[in-house]
């Protein structure tokens, strides 16, 4: 049998747990699309090495935003589509003048074989602009 002690820990405990699991307060773990617009291709549009399909692309660029935006340092965000799969790694954020930036890679497999691109990106509100 419980106490109410415990009920309450048990209760208080999922409900800051439920925060984490949606960003926080008011944050969305889904970008908006106007977010992940304004990465401009990110560094998969950049890349001459790689021509994904659209959903792979977009997927992509998912894993790009989640990682700068809410992503935790050394930790991978992983995405799969049309057969292919990457990892998005965030480094620490720091501030240059009144923005923060935070450097990145991202690592794409194909057929076995992978495409590691490394980049910066630089954030003005929720908006993340790449610059290196």
């Amino acid at each position: 049998m419980r106490t109410p002690s415990t009920l309450l820990f048990l209760c208080l405990a999922t409900a800051a747990l439920g925060g984490c699991l949606s960003g926080g307060p008011g944050r969305s773990l889904a970008p908006a699309s106007t977010s992940v617009a304004a990465l401009q291709g990110g560094l998969i549009g950049q890349s001459t090495a790689l021509s994904l399909p659209a959903d792979a692309q977009r997927k992509a660029l998912e894993a790009e935003y989640q990682a700068l935006q809410f992503g935790r340092v050394g930790m991978p965000v992983t995405w799969e589509e049309d057969g292919l799969r990457g990892e998005v790694v965030p480094t620490q954020l720091y501030r240059v003048g009144s923005q923060d930036c935070r450097g990145y890679t991202h690592t794409v497999q194909r057929n076995g074989a992978s495409v590691r691109q490394v980049g910066t990106a630089c954030r003005s509100g929720e908006l993340w602009t790449p610059v290196a």
